[in-house]
């Protein structure tokens, strides 16, 4: 099945064998962990197809192509038995977490206090998810804005989930950007760009909160430096690269950072 590849750990073989009905947490791992197989092994879905019919015992055609693609695109909700293939085939593979692996050799590498203690670890009462937000983007034509903390000034663009881990000092972060040009209400949709989903780790150095994600696609780095704003809200920077999925324009600085705030969504409040 490849070498070195990681995929999702014990956790996605778990589902896969426990199991008939999968909820959206579910699904979104095992795409998680088929799009990394694939990118890692570079190949394509009909590749992936056969090798998910092979780890089946299955024909081709108890894995259709069409549905495949629509589950990977996540363009519409496939059916279970679809899912329940793929989470037998993630099953099979090597048992690594990728993002296990980096949150604790960032807490090693970045997280020793001057007393020789390892890293403190991320507080559970960070967990939850948050509808980000972010200071709105220069004016067309580059003229500046005065910034006086308005709430006109602040614009939706992400959702973040935030899950420490349990005896361990990292938490696991996920993030959909869906307003990356940080356009104001009524204008974002397909004209603010493509999508972007993130994934990467929390550590808790200094007191402030240092997250470090990937574009799944990309590859791209993003970065954050967050604080406790208020209670149930985090605030600070977020950086980007913006080569990769879009130019920027004649002028531009080649990357992005922001001023940002996270609320936290009022059933995890």
């Amino acid at each position: 099945m490849g070498k070195g590849w990681s995929g999702c750990g014990m956790e996605t073989a778990q589902i896969a064998e426990t199991k008939n009905r999968f909820d959206l947490a579910d699904r979104d791992r095992i795409r998680r962990a088929l799009l990394r197989y694939m990118q890692q092994r570079g190949i394509g879905v009909p590749t992936l197809q056969g090798e998910i019919a092979k780890a089946n015992k299955l024909g081709l055609d108890r894995v259709p192509l069409k549905t495949l693609q629509r589950f990977l695109g996540d363009t519409h909700r496939s059916n279970d038995a679809l899912v329940r293939f793929c989470a037998q085939f993630i099953a099979t593979l090597p048992d690594s977490d990728p993002l296990a692996d980096f949150g604790e050799q960032m807490a090693a590498f970045l997280g020793v206090w001057r007393d020789g203690h390892d890293c403190r670890p991320v507080p559970p009462e960070i967990a939850g998810a948050y509808a980000g937000r972010a200071r709105r983007a220069p004016e067309p034509g580059g003229a500046m804005r005065v910034y006086r903390g308005d709430a006109e000034d602040w614009v939706p663009f992400s959702a973040v989930a935030i899950e420490p881990q349990r005896a361990h000092p990292y938490a696991i972060v996920r993030e959909q950007v869906t307003n990356w040009d940080r356009k104001p209400p009524g204008e974002t949709g397909p004209e603010a760009g493509p999508r972007r989903a993130y994934e990467g780790i929390a550590i808790h150095p200094n007191g402030s909160f240092f997250i470090v994600l990937r574009n799944i696609l990309t590859g791209t780095p993003r970065v954050y430096w967050l604080d406790w704003a208020a209670e149930g809200r985090l605030g600070g920077h977020g950086h980007e690269s913006r080569a990769g999925l879009d130019e920027p324009a004649v002028g531009t600085s080649p990357q992005s950072s922001t001023l940002v705030l996270f609320d936290r969504l009022q059933e995890d409040a």
